[in-house]
């Protein structure tokens, strides 16, 4: 029998990569490596899916350091899942507020590679972003663009501009332009300047590239110019990389007569799914330690359950990966599940909010001390299975009066379980995938994150 948990029979889906639930880490259990899968979704049979297949073709045969490498493509009639090479590291902008900002020179070296890659696509006829959040620095050196971009003409190079800035000024430019680097939490890296600012060596390229009228912007050539002269010792050792990265290119393109299969530039697809789905990251970084958690000013007491279905938004919930549209599963609880019953049920996700209101606070302590020490002498579900605690409950300071979390697996679903008093209301949240593991702590930061969500929701309420 095939193991309902794996894409293909061979890949085992590991974590979510992105906001979107687009791309995960997963483990190519045939040849026991790690690859990054990204779940493409095909418009309807036409010019744009027409377009879409014809993007991945033109890029098939483009070998390039600074970008990922393709191993294989599972098909579906209404999809089709990539398997890339998995590029590890931080986001310029991770380096940046981890680190403080990047010399000039640092910065031109970084900006050079980000052209070449750049300039590789163009050559075939597709665009990259190459914005704070999408240039990725790895360990060993490489950079890789792991963005998507619309085919706006010179928009990437004011992408470059951007990313340049905030390397070497710490900050985003204040230039009505959309890539502004944020934090995982969706704030602004920093207070945005001004304008384009800074006597540095880099300075007049970087306000040239981000002015507004696309004429006064230098072309890639006049780029590479000025970047190269800031960085001198890498122009040499570059050239050296073009013509070898030429080079394999040609051998590629005669490889790739000879195969259908090759590595494709990241954006090729994902340009198609901006355009499609509103846009998804391909590649996503390690993801950064959270902010430390700031309690939620929240009303004395409720004068009503609040509707759990209306504490998370559909964007909320479209994070993560589940259907936006909720169903009510009694009073007081609602369940949100899965948008693709067609992945892995490692993949498959769902989340219950039940809300209880008690006649007052003293009333509402008592309901979650006993629902803390019930959940922690908890053995089995509510159907009989048997239920193994891997996390037994735990305080949770900082969160509403009082808070815990516990994380347990039936062998066939793990979830985390997060139950806080607030006033007079406990509210408990539940997250849940399939399998009984989880990886990395998904369902545990899930659960949290809605946690947070829902006590926003209640500060608001009224």
């Amino acid at each position: 029998m095939s193991d309902p948990n794996l894409l293909a029979g061979r890949y085992r889906l590991l974590e979510r990569r992105d906001r979107t639930g687009t791309a995960w880490r997963a483990r190519d259990e045939l040849l026991n490596r790690d690859v990054t899968i990204t779940e493409v979704r095909l418009p309807p049979p036409g010019p744009h899916r027409d377009w879409l297949l014809g993007q991945i073709r033109a890029a098939a045969d483009l070998r390039h350091p600074g970008v990922a490498t393709l191993h294989d493509v599972i098909s579906a009639p209404d999809r089709m899942w990539l398997v890339l090479e998995s590029v590890e590291g931080r986001s310029l902008i991770q380096a940046v507020r981890s680190d403080g900002p990047l010399s000039s020179e640092r910065a031109a070296e970084i900006g050079l590679r980000v052209l070449d890659t750049l300039t590789a696509a163009h050559e075939r006829g597709f665009h990259l972003a190459a914005t704070p959040e999408t240039v990725l620095l790895t360990p060993d050196g490489r950079v890789v663009l792991t963005g998507v971009a619309a085919p706006v003409p010179a928009g990437d190079l004011r992408d470059l501009g951007a990313t340049l800035f905030t390397a070497i000024e710490g900050r985003a430019p204040d230039t009505g332009f959309q890539a502004v680097p944020r934090m995982a939490d969706g704030t602004p890296l920093a207070a945005p300047a001004a304008g384009p600012t800074g006597s540095g060596p880099l300075a007049p390229l970087v306000e040239g590239l981000l002015s507004a009228d696309p004429a006064h912007r230098p072309d890639a050539t006049s780029v590479r110019l000025s970047l190269e002269r800031v960085a001198p010792h890498s122009a040499a050792s570059r050239s050296t990389a073009s013509r070898s990265t030429a080079s394999r290119s040609t051998a590629s393109r005669s490889a790739a007569s000879r195969s259908r299969r090759g590595p494709l530039v990241i954006a090729a697809a994902a340009t198609a799914v901006a355009a499609v789905a509103a846009g998804a990251f391909w590649l996503w970084p390690r993801p950064v330690a959270p902010a430390p958690t700031v309690p939620v000013p929240l009303p004395a007491s409720f004068a009503k359950a609040p509707d759990p279905c209306a504490l998370i938004s559909r964007e909320q919930a479209a994070e993560l990966s589940l259907n936006p549209r909720p169903s009510k599963e009694g009073p007081g609880r609602c369940a949100w599940k899965s948008d693709n019953t067609g992945q892995p049920t490692n993949m498959r996700y769902q989340l219950w909010i039940q809300t209880i209101r008690f006649s007052s606070g003293e009333k509402a302590h008592a309901g979650y001390t006993r629902f803390l020490k019930e959940d922690g002498g908890r053995t089995k579900t509510s159907t009989g299975l048997p239920l193994i605690l891997t996390r037994p409950p735990k305080a949770l300071p900082g969160i509403a009066a009082e808070a815990y979390a516990m994380e347990a697996t039936n062998q066939l679903t793990y979830y985390t379980g997060v139950v806080f008093r607030a006033a007079n209301l406990v509210v408990a949240v539940q997250y849940q995938r399939g399998g009984e593991t989880d990886p990395r702590g998904g369902t545990r930061e899930a659960a949290l994150r809605t946690g947070r969500w829902v006590l926003g929701s209640l500060s608001r309420a009224r």
